[in-house]
């Protein structure tokens, strides 16, 4: 088992996680407005999702997608739209008198959080791009079975160490009265960031050129 080749896999995929995206946004979102078990189950959906893309790509989903554009089209618009209603909902939350959270209106169980964690990974095609070309471009068409088990296995660890980190660093107390002080205009931000990411997963050509 080549090593070098894992770690760079491992390298490829910490940057893909550091760089602020939807994932990043809700579990810090989560963090700061509910709890820090909260926090963690949305990160856990996440990694869920994660998982199921990393696994499509190592049953070649992406020559699915190739081969019937309309799929990958039809994830990506659902996924679009579902980004657009969270933007909307902290945005409407932003207009109103109080302390309460955009995200307070989804159900605030246990289930509702992973939920939500999941669906706003699963919702973007892109990342089975993104592992169909970690499989074939950096592992390498030959590589073997026992090589593809372990950067899945190094994806999915990062994956959750990292949102792990994210919900325990933005769940403290002193990061949470600070958002409480700014909620509304938090909030907005947030709104808008979504937004952008919910019209740039629509405005995406089938074949993922921007």
């Amino acid at each position: 088992m080549d090593t070098k080749i894992l770690l760079a896999v491992a390298a490829l995929h910490v940057v893909v996680l550091v760089v602020p995206g939807p994932d990043v946004l809700l579990v810090s979102q989560t963090a700061l407005s509910r709890t820090r078990r909260a926090a963690l189950l949305a990160g856990l959906g996440v990694v869920l999702g994660i998982a199921v893309w990393a696994s499509l790509a190592l049953l070649g989903i992406g020559l699915l997608f190739e081969a019937f554009p309309w799929i990958s089209g039809a994830v990506r618009v659902a996924g679009g739209a579902y980004l657009l209603w969270m933007g909307v909902t902290l945005w409407r939350s932003s207009l109103k008198p109080g302390e309460a959270s955009g995200l307070e209106t989804a159900p605030a169980s246990d289930l509702g959080a992973l939920w939500r964690g999941f669906l706003t990974n699963i919702s973007n095609p892109k990342a089975a791009v993104f592992f169909g070309s970690v499989f074939s471009g950096v592992l390498g068409t030959g590589a073997g079975s026992g090589m593809k088990l372990a950067a899945f296995a190094i994806i999915v660890t990062l994956s959750a160490v990292w949102f792990a980190l994210v919900a325990a660093g933005m769940s403290t107390v002193p990061m949470q009265q600070a958002y409480r002080r700014a909620r509304r205009a938090v909030d907005r931000v947030a709104g808008s960031v979504m937004l952008g990411f919910g019209a740039a997963l629509l405005a995406t050509r089938e074949h993922g050129h921007g």
